[in-house]
């Protein structure tokens, strides 16, 4: 609210919306709705992207910059997968704030190549 409400417009954040938190799923535990109708209405430039998608998160940075400079600040919220690529790990709230052990992180590592392309 501040950040828009005194045009401070060289402010991008980034919101990780990956629908999980410690307790469960976010529709479970605390319905969130809609995260862009909410920034809107606090007058932020607001872009939203698929945050698993290493392309997509460099194009809509760069979008980002372009925004600035214009008397709003820019959020940008970033839909994602917790744990993808790791079967064990994906979408379950349980990792939220939990290490693996040496064998899960073994286990997690090995499976990581296959879905990080060329990155």
């Amino acid at each position: 609210m501040y950040a828009a409400m005194h045009n401070v417009d060289n402010l991008i954040s980034t919101v990780d919306r990956n629908g999980q938190q410690i307790d469960g799923t976010t529709e479970s535990v605390m319905k969130l709705s809609s995260l862009k109708e909410k920034f809107l209405a606090f007058n932020w430039e607001v872009l939203e992207m698929d945050g698993n998608i290493l392309e997509e998160v460099i194009d809509t940075l760069e979008k980002a910059k372009t925004l600035t400079g214009n008397k709003k600040p820019v959020v940008i919220i970033m839909r994602t997968v917790m744990g993808k690529g790791v079967d064990f790990m994906e979408n379950n709230h349980e990792w939220h704030g939990t290490a693996p052990n040496a064998d899960q992180y073994k286990k997690a590592m090995d499976q990581l190549p296959e879905t990080l392309g060329d990155y």
